[in-house]
Parts: C-alpha cells; sequence; structure tokens
C-alpha cells in the first residue's frame, strides 16, 4: 500500500497531541511538534480526522478524479451505501438517485446488492463449519487492524470480500470491465480497499465519502427535495441493507437460512474490537461468528459523515423502516472465486529499548522516579513508560509531555519574577489577586500565599486599576506616591484581553525620588547663597555710591568758593 488516504497539514498542527489520544493503535508519530501518520500501524479508520480541532487532517479525495472522468465521457457507475437513507438530507430516497443521474453518472445501485452475495457466501461457511472463529470482514479497516495488530488470527477472518468490492465486480462482470465503478459511502478506509489493497483492488475506481457529494450537489445547484423520484437500477436487495448498521449482517444471515453450530456476537468501537481480539488471541473465545464494526453503531456513524447534524439514529430508523427483513433470491452469476478473497500479515515488529534505556529516557523527561510518573495521558499514550519507548522508536518527543512543560514554564517564569526588582502584580476582574511575586512581599510585608486569598484594594488605591479595566487602555510609568508605603513609584498598568486580568509592573522609584529632591535642594542652596552675595554687593555699591555721592557734592562745594574767591580778588 503506497498511497495514503489521511494526509497532515503541518500549518496547522498545534502542538495538541488530541489525535494521538485517540488513536488506539498509535499510529501517529510527533516530529518536530507536527503529527505525521505512521502509514504501517494505520488502519484508516479516519477517527483523527473527525476530532482533529485545527481540521489539519484531510481525506486524499477522488472528487476531481471523478469529475474528470464524467468530463471525458466515461461510463460511470455508482454503487450507493445503504447509509445515505438519513445521512443524505432528503424526503426520498429515489431523489438521491435522480440527483446522481443529473451529475452525470450512467446508472445508480445499491451497494446492497452486493451484499446479498456476501450473505450467502457467510451462510456457505457457517453451515461448513470448519472454522473455529469466523470474524466478518466488511469493515476494510477491521481487516486492516487485523493484518497489522493481530496478524495470529487471520485464519479467523472469514475469506470473503466486501459487499462493496462484490458490487464493484458484479457491475463490472455485467456491463464490461471498461465500466467505471464509483462508490458513495461514510467510509474513508474504504479508498484503500479500492484502490491500494493488492487482495481487492480493481473492482472500483473511486471513492467519494457523503459529505463530499453534498458539497458538489450544492457547487451544482442541485437541490434533492425538488429532484424527480427514480428507482434503482438493481432488484431489491431486501434484508441485506442493514449491513450498514449493527447486528445487520448477523439478521441478514439467520434470515437468509444459516444452519450453524456457532454463537452469534456483535462489537463496535475500536476499543471493543481490540478487546474481542485480544481475547481471541488469548484463546478465551471458541465457536464464535463476530461481526465487527470499528465505527460505533455501524457504518452510519463513519467518519464521511456530518456528525454535527445527528443523523446517525434518524439513518438508523429509515434503514429499519424502509427495509424488508425477507432474504434476497439471487441469480447464480457470481461464483464462490470472485467473492473470495485472501490476507497478509503486515505486523511491524518495533523494536524494543532495555529496561536501562527506558529509565534513562525517563530520567531526561524529568521522571527521576516512580513518584513523577504522573501517568496523565496529555500526550496521547497511557503510561510514562509507553511514551519513552515511544520515544525510543522515533514516534514521540521529550516536549510532548506537559506536565514537564508546564513545570518547566512556570518553572523559568518563577525566576523571572522572583528576581525582578519591581512589583508584578495580576488580578482578575474583580481584584482578586491572582500573581505577586518576591518584591511585592517585601513591599507590603506579606507571603505570596497570603496576598492571593485577598484583593488588591486590600493593599493600595486601584482607582487607576479600575480605568485600564474598563476602558482597556493602558498606563505607562505613571507616578504616584504611596504614603503609607513612604514609596513614590511608577506604575505600568495593563488590560490583558484573552485571559481578562490586569497586569501591573510597578517601579520603585522612592531611592531615585529622594536622590533628585536632595539634588535640587543643592541646587536651591546655591541659588540662595548666590543671590545672597548679589545682595551684599549691591548694598556695597550703593553705600560707595552714596559715599562717592557726598564727596562730590563737598569738593563742588568747596571749587565754586574758590571760584568765586579769586573773581572777587580780581
Amino acid at each position: 500500500m503506497s498511497m495514503n488516504v489521511i494526509n497532515f497539514q503541518d500549518a496547522n498542527c498545534a502542538h495538541c497531541y488530541k489525535c494521538l489520544r485517540n488513536c488506539d493503535v498509535k499510529a501517529i508519530r510527533i516530529k518536530n511538534g507536527q503529527a505525521q501518520i505512521v502509514r504501517d500501524l494505520c488502519i484508516y479508520c479516519g477517527h483523527c480526522m473527525e476530532i482533529c480541532p485545527q481540521q489539519a487532517k484531510t481525506f486524499d479525495s477522488d472528487l476531481d478524479y471523478v469529475k474528470h472522468m464524467l468530463k471525458h465521457g466515461e461510463k460511470l457507475v455508482v454503487s450507493l451505501d445503504s447509509s445515505y437513507s438519513g445521512l443524505i438530507q432528503s424526503n426520498c430516497p429515489g431523489k438521491v438517485v435522480d440527483a446522481l443521474y443529473q451529475l452525470g453518472f450512467s446508472d445508480v445501485r445499491e451497494t446492497a446488492e452486493g451484499a446479498a452475495y456476501v450473505t450467502r457466501e457467510y451462510v456457505r461457511i457457517l453451515n461448513e463449519g470448519r472454522m473455529e472463529n469466523i470474524i466478518t470482514t466488511q469493515c476494510p479497516s477491521i481487516v486492516y487492524l487485523v493484518e497489522k495488530h493481530y496478524p495470529m488470527l487471520i485464519p479467523c477472518l472469514a475469506p470473503v470480500v466486501s459487499p462493496m468490492i462484490a458490487h464493484g465486480r458484479l457491475i463490472k462482470k455485467e456491463m464490461g470491465q471498461h465500466t467505471k465503478v464509483v462508490y458513495i459511502g461514510p467510509c474513508v478506509a474504504k479508498k484503500m480497499e479500492a484502490e491500494a489493497d493488492r487482495a481487492t483492488m480493481g473492482a472500483v475506481d473511486a471513492v467519494i465519502e457523503f459529505n463530499e457529494l453534498e458539497k458538489w450537489l450544492e457547487e451544482e445547484g442541485i437541490d434533492l427535495n425538488k429532484c424527480e423520484e427514480r428507482a434503482f437500477s438493481n432488484p431489491d436487495p431486501k434484508i441485506n441493507r442493514l449491513y450498514t448498521i449493527s447486528t445487520g449482517l448477523l439478521r441478514a444471515v439467520d434470515a437468509c437460512g444459516a444452519k450453524s453450530k456457532y454463537t452469534y456476537m456483535t462489537v463496535s468501537t475500536i476499543q471493543g474490537c481490540r478487546e474481542l481480539l485480544h481475547s481471541m488471541k488469548r484463546g478465551y473465545l471458541h465457536g464464535v461468528f463476530v461481526e465487527l464494526k470499528l465505527c460505533s453503531g455501524g457504518c452510519v456513524n463513519g467518519p464521511g459523515v456530518n456528525k454535527r447534524r445527528g443523523f446517525r439514529f434518524k439513518a438508523l430508523m429509515n434503514i429499519e423502516n424502509s427495509t424488508s427483513m425477507e432474504p434476497c433470491p439471487l441469480p447464480d452469476d457470481m461464483d464462490e472465486k470472485e467473492l473470495t478473497r485472501s490476507y497478509t500479515p503486515k505486523q511491524v515488529v518495533e523494536k524494543m529499548p532495555s529496561e536501562e534505556e527506558i529509565r534513562a529516557i525517563l530520567k531526561t523527561i524529568g521522571k527521576s522516579n516512580s513518584d513523577t510518573e504522573f501517568n496523565c495521558g496529555a500526550c496521547g499514550y497511557m503510561s510514562c513508560r509507553e511514551k519513552a519507548i515511544a520515544i525510543y522508536q522515533g514516534k514521540a518527543e521529550a516536549a510532548m509531555c506537559l506536565i514537564r512543560s508546564y513545570e518547566n514554564a512556570r518553572s523559568q517564569a518563577s525566576v523571572v519574577l522572583e528576581n525582578i526588582p519591581s512589583i508584578v502584580l495580576i488580578v482578575d476582574h474583580e481584584f482578586r489577586i491572582l500573581e505577586f511575586n518576591k518584591k511585592a512581599e517585601e513591599v507590603f510585608g506579606t507571603t505570596r500565599r497570603e496576598a492571593i486569598r485577598n484583593y488588591l484594594f486590600d493593599y493600595i488605591d486601584t482607582a487607576e486599576f479600575e480605568e485600564v479595566y474598563n476602558t482597556h487602555e493602558p498606563k505607562f510609568h505613571l507616578k504616584k506616591k504611596w504614603p503609607y508605603y513612604n514609596m513614590t513609584v511608577l506604575e505600568t498598568i495593563v488590560y490583558v484581553e484573552n485571559s481578562d486580568r490586569i497586569l501591573a509592573v510597578i517601579e520603585d522609584v522612592t531611592a531615585e525620588e529622594t536622590r533628585e529632591e536632595k539634588q535640587m535642594e543643592q541646587k536651591l542652596n546655591s541659588i540662595r547663597m548666590a543671590q545672597a552675595v548679589i545682595d551684599k554687593q549691591m548694598m556695597t555699591a550703593q553705600k560707595i555710591a552714596e559715599l562717592l555721592g557726598e564727596t562730590t557734592a563737598e569738593t563742588k562745594a568747596t571749587l565754586t568758593q574758590l571760584r568765586d574767591y579769586v573773581l572777587e580778588d580780581e
């Protein structure tokens, strides 16, 4: 199998590991923080596509290929899975048929037509009673689960093709090998079965999901409710329509006259299927005919269905109510060889680390002893030990440990908070203290443990904080006096929108303020001294002026008298 049905978009993968947590066969590798498919382990169930919150997993679509074939006049026949009833929004199944003809398909038939032949093969195998246990194989993901993870149980897989493959071979046999068969259904793994599995490829040429079909109809402006009612080309497959729901296969073989010694069982969900396979592997089960379905409730709950609509139960009721519970008479136009398939063990035996190597890896991720192995499962592995083994095998990274990442981030944040020389405060919308660093402890004379039980207004005036919270406008380097603490501070207060909190970094500038005051006092003293000198100089000048004025007046009087005396003598 060289192709890959599910693709990951690296740009959208966000270190959440949700896909890995939900992958029971751990077919996902994390490399440089990005999720990658491990094809040797993947069973193509498509569950990682469903649960990815970033929609980073995509289905390798055949839709463009189908459109291309239609455009070039190819003869395309639809094999429509019975789960369409209720999953595709329509008042009448016949309108879906008409819509498919409008898209350009030459013929529209039900996959359940092929299921009728498969039922006949199961009845034959059951009546022969040669197999110790029989695992039904209509679900390709179950086949890959056994081939890759439980290869010792391959002899228990019924050597029968799925209804899709049987139907594809029937259509090509009747209409010519040049006919192109397009399967439309809810399953991702069907693409692998149709196009990449050597035991089954060639019967179906393309696979389209229901989600893709609905988008296609919307693009073409085809309203199902305005379509005509048209019948399928195939005869009524009757009870074989039930294959798409749980217990459907068992009811079909029972209605078709299977007389066997086997105990019938139905199991769905990957967890349930793995548990049963494990029990069978250990030899706990004998003489059972097991219908395994990987999707809970059957194909009506497959990954190619819009789960948000909740149509699963509607589809279940529609199928139950519209299906005849009678067996379907079959023409003898397909022999046992055409309905038989083989299986190949594909298990990958991964190298396992020694106990010493496991302990060394655990130590590198901060798990020095059993007390630090929390086994939280956040990374996707059930235990720290299992994660260490995955690291050894190149499927995981040390950074995936969320607890360790949190502790490291918390530790680094603590180092910053402990060593920053400013007060750092974080408060919520009620001004309850959430963060309180060492400098704050020193200034406010309390411990962080005690402070986070209190409110900010228990310590300081919160007027500026309230203004920032209400306006969302930050305040930078706002100088404030804290008389109670005999401090002058510069407050930087910002609103953190994502968490609806207030962050404040408050710098103690008391010493700087005191130094500036002293410098100002010194300047004022210098000015006062200079002014005193100036004043004294002015007084001295004034006195000199007064003395000079008196002397000048006396000299003038004397000289005047002398002049007058001289003039009188003459």
